[in-house]
């Protein structure tokens, strides 16, 4: 038995039974965040704080009225949060990105170019090795660090690297590309700038077909019970293989695309595409979940 899914429906005007399914749907969303505060430390309370911070952002920005400048008091409205709480909210500084965060996006970047620009691309599309340093046009580790930042220098980016397993010396001093992405291995500040980025955007995917006003984005999956622990290993090796290879090729068009993109008008448009595998036993599964799901199908 397969199950084929597709989010076209629409949150406006929203009803009874739809508001039970979503709140269905949003507690599935947040039981495994719960579950990572509570590692944390994080209580209920200190999530509320949050919480009522970012309502008021996402109605500040998102929910504006045509030729109105939006206030305090439509705010609460939208919200259910204070005037005075929404008005002090709205005077606070928006925090800009730590020095771990920015030096998480660096990575991501560079990785990026490495793998996706064919300066930096041996014959049959694989990353070069680099020497350290260069002179003239040569393409090496420290021009294209340069080439995305003057704020941190090659050498120090290098040794973390270095330390990270992300890159090694071969035997002629080059520097190898170990990884097929930018993945901290030890930084947790790192980790969770890529969770938020990836979380956040496959939600605001959600969010967007959910609303049913334009075409819909891409959101697939396939899922399957009754599974030996073997099988499973089998079908994340494969996917992993194949995801990475789709994601290099994407990659690699994305960088072409952007540098012809350079010479046109318009070029404020972003894009985010990913992958992962998620397993467990089926004992980990409440019965409730157990129930809803039909044991295979391929999520459309």
């Amino acid at each position: 038995m397969s199950n084929l899914f597709c989010y076209n429906g629409t949150m406006n005007d929203i009803t009874e039974i739809q508001q039970k399914a979503l709140f269905k749907a949003i507690k599935k969303i947040l039981r495994p965040l719960v579950s990572l505060l509570l590692r944390q430390g994080i209580t209920y309370t200190a999530l509320i704080d949050l919480l009522k911070t970012t309502y008021v952002e996402v109605a500040d920005q998102q929910f504006t009225l045509q030729g109105k400048k939006q206030t305090d008091s439509r705010i609460s409205v939208l919200t259910g949060v204070h005037r005075k709480e929404v008005k002090r909210i709205r005077q606070e500084e928006t925090s800009e990105l730590d020095a771990k965060e920015r030096k998480a996006s660096l990575g991501a970047q560079l990785m990026a170019t490495w793998l996706g620009n064919p300066e930096y691309l041996c014959e049959k599309g694989l990353p070069k090795a680099l020497p350290r340093n260069s002179e003239g046009s040569e393409v090496s580790f420290d021009t294209m660090v340069r080439s995305l930042t003057k704020d941190v220098h090659p050498r120090s980016l290098l040794d973390e690297w270095l330390h990270q397993g992300v890159v090694f010396m071969d035997d002629n001093g080059l520097v190898v590309l170990e990884e097929s992405g930018y993945v901290p291995q030890e930084d947790f500040e790192e980790k969770l700038f890529f969770a938020g980025k990836n979380i956040g955007d496959h939600l605001s995917v959600v969010t967007h077909n959910l609303s049913g006003e334009t075409e819909t984005m891409l959101d697939r999956a396939v899922y399957y019970e009754a599974l030996s622990q073997e099988s499973v290993k089998a079908l994340e090796t494969f996917a992993r293989k194949r995801s990475l290879e789709l994601l290099t090729e994407v990659n690699q068009m994305a960088s072409r695309l952007q540098h012809q993109d350079k010479k046109t008008q318009g070029v404020e448009h972003s894009m985010h595409f990913g992958a992962y595998f998620y397993h467990c036993e089926s004992s980990e599964e409440s019965a409730e979940q157990a129930s809803e799901q039909a044991g295979q199908g391929l999520e459309k």
